[in-house]
């Protein structure tokens, strides 16, 4: 059987979606954090002869406000947020020896007090003041200078035991080095971290164990977040939204945040009927996924591809992923490498496409070659069960 189809100008539908890296605020302010409260409310915070403040803007109208009711001390910061991400967890310094975390629900109009978590007591003399508190307010991860540290500013963890904080111990090596490490936050089993280089700074990351002890090696994030001479910070990951502050050498402080943007619309244009016999392409049984130098982590553009093949995998395939690194850099740091990129990927394909019960098997390879065509992933189809 024939069927009729019409030729279309641009090979664009109208509803495809990409993964979109949008400026959403450039200011000479000193943007300190970025949070986004459901897909609608951006809150900063901003340092400013006031203080460290907390400012909030929708993104529906751009209406922008000072949040009094977060704004309870003189240095404030949204630290974390519950689960369901209408919860914000923030940081209140009320006076040189007074700190406290506060809780605050977002209503859709205002926030509202719902708790006071103590802080811990400790004479900090870091200048990046980064927290990061766990969704089940258990563990809190802290920028710290507590003339102990490995170099400038170090990360450190407590724990919320028997009604109090644990007291603060060093996360050291391999995180903590003779440079500055600040913006501590945790998503799907990783630590994200900044690292001060000189002028600039740049996000890295690791992966946690069961113990929420790390494991592995800092690896950059990829150059979609880092941008050369640059100082980068405050990386977050919510679901599909990845946010952080990228500021230039000419003191210019761009937020950014990525998510699935809708294509601009292409124009349809109905030219005459052709007949023409329905073809069915078969869908891919394999995928390559490039990676940058010593990179673990898939990039916006990789993930968009990759999520595009599983989507037109059946449920409960096999899949085998085979990571691998090409041969630059020591014997140990290229076989982690290799290793990494096979198990975050199978990581990533249990968390957010757990549904499918997918069948996932791993192997990893360091290959004799040098380049980016041997720093990659490749996955392939198995038969189904």
């Amino acid at each position: 059987m024939k069927k009729t189809i019409y030729t279309i100008a641009l090979l664009l539908s109208t509803a495809a979606v990409t993964h979109a890296q949008t400026p959403i605020k450039e200011t000479r302010e000193k943007l300190a954090d970025v949070f986004l409260v459901g897909q609608d409310l951006v809150l900063y915070t901003v340092k400013t002869q006031e203080g460290q403040l907390i400012y909030s803007e929708k993104r529906s109208d751009q209406s922008y406000r000072k949040e009094t009711a977060l704004n309870a001390g003189a240095v404030n910061g949204i630290i974390g947020a519950n689960a369901a991400g209408d919860e914000v967890y923030v940081y209140q310094k009320t006076s040189p020896t007074k700190e406290k975390i506060a809780i605050y629900r977002w209503n859709g109009a205002d926030f509202q007090k719902t708790g006071e978590k103590p802080f811990p007591k400790l004479t900090n003399h870091s200048y990046n003041l980064g927290a990061y508190l766990s969704p089940d307010q258990s563990t809190l991860l802290l920028t710290a200078d507590l003339r102990k540290t490995k170099g400038y500013e170090d990360l450190y963890l407590s724990k919320w035991e028997n009604g109090k904080w644990s007291k603060p111990a060093n996360l050291d090596v391999p995180v903590n080095t003779r440079e500055a490490e600040f913006s501590p936050y945790v998503v799907n089993d990783s630590l994200y971290f900044s690292q001060r280089t000189g002028e600039q700074a740049f996000v890295h990351s690791l992966p946690l164990g069961k113990d929420g002890k790390t494991t592995g090696q800092p690896t950059k994030v990829g150059n979609v977040v880092n941008k050369e001479n640059a100082f980068t910070s405050a990386y977050k990951r919510l679901g599909k939204n990845e946010m952080w502050i990228s500021r230039t050498p000419d003191g210019l402080y761009t937020a950014y945040l990525t998510g699935q943007a809708k294509m601009q619309e292409a124009p349809v244009v109905a030219q005459q009927p052709t007949e023409v016999a329905p073809a069915t392409a078969p869908a891919p049984t394999e995928v390559t996924l490039a990676y940058g130098f010593n990179e673990v982590y898939l990039s916006i553009g990789q993930t968009a591809a990759f999520d595009a093949f599983l989507s037109q995998q059946p449920d409960n395939a096999s899949l085998w992923v085979k990571g691998y690194s090409d041969n630059v850099g020591p014997d140990k740091g290229k076989k982690q490498v290799a290793r990494l990129r096979a198990e975050l990927l199978k990581k990533y394909i249990q968390l957010y496409h757990g549904k499918r019960n997918f069948k996932v098997e791993t192997s990893n390879d360091v290959l004799g070659g040098e380049g980016q065509e041997y720093r990659k992933v490749e996955v392939h189809l198995h038969s189904q069960f």
